[in-house]
């Protein structure tokens, strides 16, 4: 009975206490709309730099064409 017991509280000192659980699951939500707000303008940056890569790419062949 007595190795059984002790058995337990080893195994109950292994898991982290509900303190540390508390602290591990929080999030700052400042951090996480900073992170959605630069990914933002990532993809505008994106977006901006395929459209005028399109745009310039036919201004070049219609130059070309009309040479």
């Amino acid at each position: 009975m007595q190795i059984k017991s002790s058995t337990k509280l080893k195994a109950n000192n292994n898991q982290p206490n509900c303190d540390e659980l508390i602290d591990a699951k929080k999030v700052d939500i400042n951090i996480l709309l900073n992170r959605v707000k630069s990914e933002e303008k990532n993809v505008i940056k994106k977006k901006f730099i395929i459209t005028f890569g399109v745009a310039g790419s036919l201004l070049i062949t219609g130059l070309i064409t009309a040479l």
